[in-house]
């Protein structure tokens, strides 16, 4: 559903936000508490053990973890973070500027009431435009607003922030800074009606442009291992904002996934479209997955998602060692996806090269390459079904010049859907043009590293 932002003619009272689907259950045993802040998914330096061959302490946390695994009931786990309750309200560029184009109207109209989203389009809720700025419609009109226009303005303009916000403070950017990558890592909103995505150090998380979204890259990525049957065990290798591992658990899994960087656990607890990974149906081990994965028992999971930053930020992440150790705990009848980039680039289809033969040296049988999925599938026994797309097809990425004459789509109004979520919103997300669809970043992908413009 598209973000909505509608004017009302009453004054209804606020209608309160159902609490998110967060378990607790006692002290948790991986849990990152207040001195584990600000510290990105997944590993850019491997941790090595000692000269004797002794994993890491996290390795060992997984391996006692991971013999949980084998027990035929799965969960409840612990959340690897307390829930924000409440959960402060986010505001989006895109909700900003409908915000801004609503309050330029009000001068002709007695209506003073809108309705909006403030959790990335999860829900609505009903916001009072005053001359001061923004206020929900049962606050005292004595006290400070929710976020003042000078605020809002900061936002409307700001296309890869997301804003907390709190009464009588200012709006306030959210971003971690991560210790353990030496990386800034922030939510960016994708557009109305969209998840987010994460920027880690200015690079996108997921693919822009090409009519993906970062939900839609998550379902190709699935689509991939499909299907995933009620009860196979599934490990999702880097967390990231937990949206593969929750739309596998959606699918009946029972997921196990694993992170370098509490500060993405922080991401998701901050982002409405990750409150799975707080249900205690999802199984979070942290540490370095080139150090957690060997812990893992033999023959244990069904289907195996590797979704690893870039080769040179992880690569040993990639290695025949490493796919060996997938190999082994990846079931006779097992399926892996591994995320490599779009295979039609240069960068990306040189790595694609090289990661079909370590597979093939580490024992997979059958290994092919998913353009629609942007990765690479394979099993043991040698016989390799895609579901997607064997070829390129579509617009192939032609490098800076594509950046630069890319516009992905006619700039069109809306932002937000206003007015009952049609029209403009739907149009956007036709054209990825305009505030939300892709604009500026309806041309990048995900294979180059390609710093979003500043």
């Amino acid at each position: 559903m598209a973000a909505l932002l509608t004017r009302v003619s009453s004054v209804p009272s606020r209608t309160p936000r159902a609490p998110g689907p967060f378990f607790h259950r006692g002290a948790t045993a991986a849990s990152v508490g207040p001195s584990s802040r600000r510290r990105r998914a997944c590993p850019s330096k491997p941790t090595k053990a000692s000269a004797e061959g002794a994993a890491s302490p996290a390795a060992e946390t997984a391996s006692d973890d991971a013999a949980d695994a084998d027990d035929d009931a799965w969960g409840p786990w612990d959340p690897p973070l307390p829930p924000l309750d409440p959960h402060p309200p986010i505001l989006s560029w895109y909700v900003a500027r409908d915000l801004i184009e609503e309050w330029g109207e009000i001068a002709n109209s007695a209506e003073d009431i809108v309705i909006a989203s403030l959790d990335f389009d999860v829900s609505t809720v009903e916001l009072r435009l005053t001359e001061d700025g923004v206020r929900f419609p049962d606050a005292d009109p004595r006290s400070p607003p929710l976020v003042t226009w000078p605020d809002v303005v900061a936002i409307a303009r700001d296309e890869k922030g997301a804003y907390v916000l709190r009464e009588g403070e200012r709006a306030e950017r959210f971003q971690v800074f991560s210790e353990g990558t030496s990386r800034a890592v922030s939510l960016m909103p994708s557009g109305p009606g969209l998840a987010p995505t994460a920027l880690i150090a200015g690079f996108s998380m997921h693919r822009f442009g090409v009519g993906v979204d970062p939900m839609e890259d998550t379902a190709r990525k699935i689509a991939a291992v499909a299907p995933i049957r009620k009860g196979a065990r599934v490990l999702d290798i880097c967390t990231g904002l937990a949206y593969t591992a929750s739309m596998a658990r959606e699918r009946g899994g029972d997921v196990t996934t694993v992170e370098l960087d509490p500060a993405m656990t922080e991401m998701c607890r901050m982002n409405p479209h990750s409150a799975a990974l707080f249900s205690g149906d999802i199984r979070q081990l942290y540490g370095n997955a080139a150090d957690v994965v060997p812990t893992l028992p033999d023959d244990s999971f069904d289907r195996i998602i590797h979704d690893p930053p870039t080769f040179a930020l992880a690569g040993e992440l990639f290695s025949e060692e490493f796919y060996g150790h997938l190999a082994r705990i990846l079931r006779k009848k097992g399926r892996l996806y591994h995320y490599i980039g779009d295979p039609a680039s240069k960068s990306a289809g040189n790595v694609a090269r090289g990661v079909v033969t370590r597979l093939k040296q580490a024992g997979f049988g059958g290994v092919a390459i998913d353009y629609d999925a942007h990765g690479i599938v394979a099993t043991l026994d040698g016989h390799v079904k895609i579901n997607g797309s064997t070829k390129p097809r579509g617009q192939k990425y032609r490098g800076k010049d594509q950046l630069r004459n890319g516009k992905g789509g006619a700039p069109g109004k809306g932002g937000g859907g206003k007015r009952g979520g049609g029209g403009r919103g739907e149009g956007r997300r036709e054209k990825r043009g305009g505030r939300g669809g892709g604009g500026r970043r309806g041309a990048y992908d995900d294979d180059d590293d390609i710093v979003l413009p500043k």
